[in-house]
């Protein structure tokens, strides 16, 4: 570690900033998976209620209306049984 690599400078005055800066790449890779932004699930469809006007996402399996509970989206073309 007391090495001189040039002038003034031994090899621990190198390692301990690029063991630094490599830590912060490492950090700076993991805070970006963890706030990634996830894409819509796709079991949720955007819609917009003909009823009441109301907008947003709901599920395509069973999706009603959250204010007035109309069918929305893939469930209102289901046919009735």
């Amino acid at each position: 570690m007391d090495t001189i690599i040039f002038g003034p400078l031994a090899l621990k005055h190198i390692l301990v900033p690029a063991g630094v800066v490599i830590a912060a790449f490492i950090l700076f890779a993991v805070a970006k998976k963890l706030f990634k932004k996830k894409g819509p699930s796709e079991y949720t469809q955007l819609v917009e209620c003909r009823g009441c006007g109301w907008q947003g996402r709901v599920s395509r399996l069973a999706g009603r209306c959250p204010a007035c509970n109309t069918p929305l989206g893939d469930e209102r073309v289901q046919p009735k049984k």
